[in-house]
């Protein structure tokens, strides 16, 4: 049997018999182990090996080996010797050697030929080829099929339909370009109008200084050179500079828009009056003044102020301002005896105790012996609400309200009479 070397799709056949009698052909069997080697390499057994049986009742014991690992030969060799060692349980062992070969038609190298007599070429004189490799020059039949350029005269007739890998536009057999930079810089349209952003003008570079009269050709700006009305649309839009020294001469009622004559409304809010004319306020302050004493040093006006001051008061016929003003002053000392224990003012809270404070002082204050009220309230709810014990005994213990200690301890004698008495008030 020979295989073509790498091949993975061959079969070889073997007969399978008992392994004791060595002629009952064996059916049914599967689990096999097959070992290889290739050219004394490579000895292992087959990972999983591809055992079929062809058919029980017409070939009894008849199977096939798939021949699908380790069949590639090496690089030096045109031909190498493969063996296979197939084994089963209750079945003599099969051996069948094969010879992997390799196809070619010169020594190392390999001529693969497809099912319509095609050769594969890889290299040309020892080149190694690809698909587009033929020879240093190809010569070009003239066409307009796939792969054909149509030539006259060695003049190829090209039909561009893209420029920088995006596809053109044509019209009339004259391509539109997008022109996107110019002199690496950016360039930007408006409409119909290119504007270019040009780095150079005459050979020097732009930006490089002020534009100044030397900049222009002698007559190079005219009226001419501008559009009808250009000048005229440039003065009413930009800031209008007297030249100093001029003057603007105009007649009265004449206005200069922020500059028109004031009326009468316009000037009295100018001042700030708030209406009529300056006679007419003025007329009115004088009004007011009519009712003043004529002069401050004038004892009866004084006089008469200080009556009207002083029925206002409400004092009694015939009495004195000034015994008014005395008793009155001692009045208020009298009340001010009385208001000095007052707190400063309402809000003052601090001035006034809060009810903890007033309960603490209570709580704190000595009401018997040395016992505060608080201590004396804390030895009366041990006696008459605590828990007593040793009543029958020679010692009587009284425990506080929360049976946390010994509030009284007294010593008693058989009738309970208290002998000795300790006391915990705190």
């Amino acid at each position: 049997m020979r295989i073509p070397s790498g091949k993975v799709d061959q079969y070889i056949y073997f007969v399978a018999v008992d392994s004791v009698d060595l002629k009952t052909k064996k059916t049914g069997l599967t689990g096999f182990t097959v070992l290889r080697e290739r050219n004394g390499l490579n000895r292992a057994f087959y990972t999983t090996p591809t055992i079929v049986e062809l058919d029980s009742v017409n070939c009894p014991g008849l199977y096939r080996l798939l021949i699908d690992e380790d069949t590639t030969i090496a690089a030096a060799s045109d031909a190498e010797e493969y063996v296979v060692h197939i084994n089963v349980a209750g079945m003599a062992p099969v051996i069948r050697v094969i010879e992997l070969f390799r196809r070619d038609t010169t020594s190392g190298r390999t001529q693969l030929v497809d099912a319509n007599g095609r050769v594969d070429v890889s290299a040309i004189a020892g080149t190694a080829q690809t698909a587009r490799d033929i020879g240093a020059s190809v010569l070009l039949s003239s066409g307009t099929g796939t792969g054909q350029i149509s030539l006259t005269a060695g003049v190829a007739a090209s039909n561009v339909t893209q420029f920088g890998g995006a596809a053109g536009a044509f019209a009339a057999g004259r391509p539109e370009v997008n022109m996107t930079h110019i002199a690496g810089s950016a360039v930007s349209a408006t409409t119909a109008q290119l504007g270019v952003n040009v780095v150079n003008a005459g050979g020097t570079a732009w930006n490089s200084g002020a534009i100044t009269a030397n900049t222009f050709a002698a007559g190079a700006l005219t009226a001419a050179k501008f559009a009808a009305n250009a000048l005229d649309a440039v003065w009413s839009t930009t800031t209008r500079i007297l030249t100093a020294g001029t003057n603007i001469v105009l007649a009265k009622g004449t206005g200069v828009t922020g500059f028109n004559d004031l009326d009468a409304p316009g000037v009295r809010t100018a001042v700030g009056m708030a209406s009529a004319n300056l006679d007419t306020q003025l007329a009115a302050i004088g009004n007011k003044t009519i009712n003043l004493p004529p002069d401050p040093a004038d004892a009866s006006d004084i006089a008469t102020a200080t009556t009207a001051i002083f029925n206002r008061l409400g004092a009694p016929a015939g009495a004195s301002f000034s015994a008014d003003i005395a008793a009155v002053k001692a009045d208020t000392g009298a009340i001010k005896v009385k208001t000095d224990n007052i707190p400063a003012t309402p809000a003052a809270v601090g001035d006034i105790p809060s009810a903890t404070t007033v309960a603490t002082a209570v709580h704190d204050t000595v009401v018997d012996g040395a016992l505060t009220f608080r201590q004396s309230t804390r030895l009366q709810n041990a006696s008459l609400l605590g828990k007593a014990s040793g009543m029958t005994t020679a010692t009587a213990v009284f425990r506080d309200v929360s049976d946390t200690r010994n509030r009284i301890v007294a010593s008693v004698d058989a009738d309970g009479n208290r002998l000795g008495v300790t006391l915990d008030p705190n």
